[in-house]
């Protein structure tokens, strides 16, 4: 009997002492959801007073947003101790019976498409953090502006198969470094339960490996989203500045500063880096002097963003190569190539048109510009290579168009590993 008793007592502490731990997790959710919306007012009231107009929508969807969810994941701003976190953490899996089916932590805010070059590499940097065993990010180049030039690998670096994509080298399309985030996010937070066609993400990482450059114009897509601010160098604001004066002078444009900086595609010198390629490029005639777009430069592959690019592409012996533009939902292959690279570059292309339904379009035929990023690894390197243009509408594009455009291209990369590799 008095055994019993004394399990019964046993049972009652343990009950009590986990009712108590509860209600502490409940009175600390309570603050945390109103220490949270006290700081989303101040925040909210700090930004319209201090922001000028045309950013404010811009801020509320990269910065605000992303500091409520940030509090709503319990990170920690709110001051609450490791422990603390830790606890309400565990009780709130306890609660849902169900610890490993939860969500996955958000890296990459798809709230708005305004999506700036200090997010990106704060994104890479947690994501390398979470996943140092499948993902690295090596510098292959810096701006202009003195920004790096993040190349972000994802697989297996011993592998025969290494695959190249780069987007955002026209400033104003920077939604496609969206793209390539949530491409990554993607591969890393699924990387156990991802599967395409009846095969793992870890397996199809373990047959290649990735090699990324989300935003290969960091300072171009900084002027593209604000102005001569985005840049900090004296010199290449002035250079800027006569871009702007030129254009207007002979009839480029008709814009306001404003919109022309939002319009702006070259990096902080004025050249267009899909147009400084060795590749038709003392041919290819553009534009005379420095501008928002269509000047190739004072050679081949004179700017520091073009050498990124090809170092990149060396230093991996990428079997192919693939640039993400946009507008117009097509890809462009066939840059005037024959036999072999040809047929790759063929059968490449068809790939990417089967899984993001975009149509093919002959770049030779439709008689694009020259001295672009895909010409020159075709033509000069022997390296299939297609560009993508995702959305349908004018540069920038807005963060409405990104659903479909996503839902064209999520499972692109796993597509590409599976058929260039060895299974």
């Amino acid at each position: 009997m008095n055994k019993k008793k004394l399990i019964l007592i046993g049972v009652l502490a343990v009950f009590s002492l986990a009712l108590g731990f509860f209600f502490r997790v409940f009175l600390r959710t309570v603050n945390n959801e109103k220490d949270a919306k006290e700081s989303l007012m101040e925040s909210t009231a700090t930004t319209e007073m201090t922001a000028p107009a045309d950013t404010i929508s811009s801020v509320w969807n990269s910065d605000i947003i992303q500091d409520v969810t940030d509090t709503e994941s319990i990170q920690n701003e709110d001051g609450a101790s490791s422990a603390d976190t830790s606890e309400i953490i565990a009780a709130e899996s306890i609660i849902s019976g169900n610890m490993q089916n939860q969500d996955p932590l958000e890296y990459v805010s798809t709230e708005s498409s305004f999506y700036t070059y200090e997010q990106m590499m704060e994104d890479l940097d947690e994501m390398e953090t979470d996943y140092p065993e499948l993902m690295s990010v090596e510098i292959c180049g810096r701006s202009l502006d003195a920004r790096d030039i993040p190349e972000v690998i994802i697989g297996n670096r011993s592998s025969q198969r290494h695959i190249f994509i780069q987007a955002s080298i026209h400033a104003r399309e920077y939604i496609n470094t969206l793209v390539a985030m949530e491409q990554i996010e993607r591969l890393l937070v699924h990387h156990e339960d991802g599967i395409y066609n009846g095969v793992s993400y870890d397996h199809l990482l373990n047959e290649v490996c990735f090699h990324i450059l989300p935003m290969s114009n960091p300072d171009g897509v900084a002027i593209s989203q604000f102005g001569l601010e985005g840049i900090r160098d004296e010199t290449l604001k002035e250079t800027l500045n006569s871009c702007y004066v030129n254009d207007l002078n002979n009839g480029r444009t008709e814009k306001d500063r404003d919109s022309y900086w939002k319009t702006w595609k070259a990096n902080a010198r004025g050249v267009d880096l899909n147009r400084n390629f060795d590749a038709g490029w003392e041919t290819y005639e553009g534009v005379s002097y420095p501008s928002s777009d269509h000047y190739k430069g004072t050679s081949p592959v004179s700017e520091p963003e073009t050498q990124a690019i090809i170092n990149a592409v060396h230093a991996c012996n990428a079997i192919l190569t693939m640039s993400y533009h946009s507008t117009g939902s097509v890809i462009y292959w066939d840059y005037g190539s024959s036999g072999e690279v040809y047929e790759q570059d063929a059968e490449l292309a068809g790939l990417v048109s089967s899984v993001t339904g975009y149509e093919c379009s002959s770049s030779v035929q439709s008689a694009q510009d020259a001295a672009g990023c895909s010409d020159y690894f075709v033509l000069k390197e022997d390296i299939p290579s297609v560009t993508v243009e995702n959305g349908y509408s004018a540069c920038p594009i807005g963060i409405e168009e990104f659903p479909s455009i996503w839902a064209s291209n999520i499972e692109l990369l796993p597509a590409l590993a599976y058929n260039y590799s060895a299974l």
